[in-house]
């Protein structure tokens, strides 16, 4: 988790944390292989089941997130791990969703899906409005009565 927390920094909306995370890990944990993506689940993991309440979380953050007032005194203090070891071995052995091989084909099927995406978009946007294919209606009885939901 801090880890994340220092790759992801004080961004809110950001995506391309990944990487820096997997850095920021290797630099932690060397011991510990794993790729961007068993991390980036492992972290969806402990956030989504609650494994560390919000004020751990919270004092992860600003452990690896040090203010400017805090810069200076941060590196005179050893980090206390210890407390949390038991915790961070149960987050240790969440199960494995992939390996580096699937990544890098379900990225590249991402890479072409999206391609296709915005190859229809443009395609559709340049059609005139009357030679746009038309949404099915929903169910049976939407079809019988020729209108949709929220129409």
């Amino acid at each position: 988790m801090r880890a994340y927390y220092r790759a992801k920094g004080e961004e809110t909306a950001g995506i391309a944390y990944r990487a820096r995370m997997h850095c920021f890990f290797a630099e932690l944990e060397p011991s510990i292989p794993v790729t961007e993506q068993n991390l980036a689940d492992r972290v969806r993991y402990i956030m989504r089941s609650k494994i560390f309440d919000d004020a751990e979380l919270e004092r992860l953050r600003r452990e690896a997130i040090p203010s400017s007032n805090e810069l200076a005194t941060a590196g005179d203090e050893a980090p206390q791990a210890t407390d949390q070891l038991p915790r961070v071995e149960a987050a240790m052995d969440l199960p494995v969703v992939g390996d580096s091989d699937d990544d890098e084909m379900v990225s590249h099927e991402l890479e072409q899906m999206r391609s296709i995406l915005e190859e229809a978009i443009l395609e559709t946007r340049s059609m005139p409005l009357e030679n746009r294919p038309r949404l099915p209606p929903h169910t049976p009885k939407q079809a019988k009565s020729g209108c949709r939901e929220g129409s």
